[in-house]
């Protein structure tokens, strides 16, 4: 009580606010007007300390404004301000909708958004003001842009198309929901050409996250979420983790002692003309009977008209 009731408008809003309280003073004709505002939430005095620490959010309502003389004595207008907060449609992720409320949006033939209904708040989560001058094309699903350039084309050589099949549609968090629409589009009667797309829009089935209030990432956030990606694969790729450490200790070790023993190996290596041999018996082949391997040798020699195996291969 006693406060500025513009305090508790979102600061993006506040624009269109004072536009609406301008209009509805210049022409007092207007009984009533509306606009979707954004309206700061409490953030609690459960604690004595540390409410200013807390995020300040906001919450989307539906404002009827009506200007009223309390008093023909005194010439005082008075602003009655009634607000209907909006809720998600949505309750469950890809909801099915069973019955949902048509809306309209108009956009030109650039494609920049000139009209969204307020009744699109709680199924797309976008403001109206927010959304001005916006390309619409931006909305569609890109893999379904295919069939609205089908759509478009008839949109412009019909001047209407009827209900079309489900396409995607993308909400204020970043998700898509699917939607069946109506077309209708204005003719300049003089230049013959396109002057703006109206669709009326069905909504069939909810985005996979619920909450179409829900913000969606900054390019801030996006940018951090980039670097964090790719510090990740660098610490993947170029971090010597603690396993790594002891398996390079570990191979260091084992080479350590495989060149030890290999040392050994060429220090003790067989003189000539002493044979190791190991006897091979296979009683098919009497021929192989004189054969032996030798430590130093890479393969055996048969010599099957007299067999002699090699041994005055060094050890390598």
């Amino acid at each position: 009580i006693g406060r500025s009731f513009i305090d508790f408008v979102h600061p993006r809003d506040r624009n269109t606010f004072a536009s609406q309280i301008t209009s509805g003073l210049a022409v007092p004709k207007i009984v009533n007007s509306t606009m979707v505002c954004r309206i700061r939430r409490y953030r609690g005095l459960t604690t004595s300390f540390g409410v200013k620490d807390r995020v300040v959010t906001f919450m989307p309502f539906l404002l009827k404004f009506t200007f009223k003389n309390i008093s023909d004595e005194e010439k005082v207008t008075y602003l009655v301000i009634q607000a209907t907060p909006f809720f998600s449609a949505f309750r469950i992720p890809n909801e099915v909708v069973a019955k949902s409320v048509p809306f309209v949006m108009q956009h030109s033939a650039n494609g920049n958004l000139e009209y969204i209904d307020p009744e699109s708040v709680p199924y797309l989560g976008y403001l109206p003001q927010d959304m001005a001058e916006k390309d619409a094309l931006q909305l569609y699903h890109p893999e379904d842009l295919s069939y609205l350039q089908q759509v478009y084309e008839s949109i412009v050589k019909e001047g209407a198309v009827p209900r079309t099949k489900s396409y995607r549609m993308m909400a204020q968090n970043g998700e898509y929901l699917k939607v069946e629409t109506e077309w209708s589009s204005f003719i300049n009667p003089w230049s013959k050409r396109l002057e703006f797309v109206i669709g009326k829009h069905h909504i069939i089935e909810g985005p996979s996250n619920p909450d179409v209030f829900q913000s969606p990432l900054s390019e801030e956030d996006k940018s951090k979420a980039h670097q964090f990606r790719e510090g990740i694969v660098r610490i993947m790729n170029e971090v010597l983790t603690k396993p790594a450490e002891m398996a390079k200790q570990q191979m260091s070790k084992r080479c350590q002692e495989l060149a030890s023993f290999m040392e050994i190996l060429l220090e003790e290596q067989p003189k000539v003309g002493e044979e190791l041999r190991l006897d091979i018996q296979d009683p098919d082949h009497s021929y192989y009977e004189r054969d032996s391997v030798m430590l130093g040798g890479i393969s055996p020699h048969h010599d099957y008209n007299g067999s002699k195996s090699s041994i005055g291969t060094p050890l390598s």
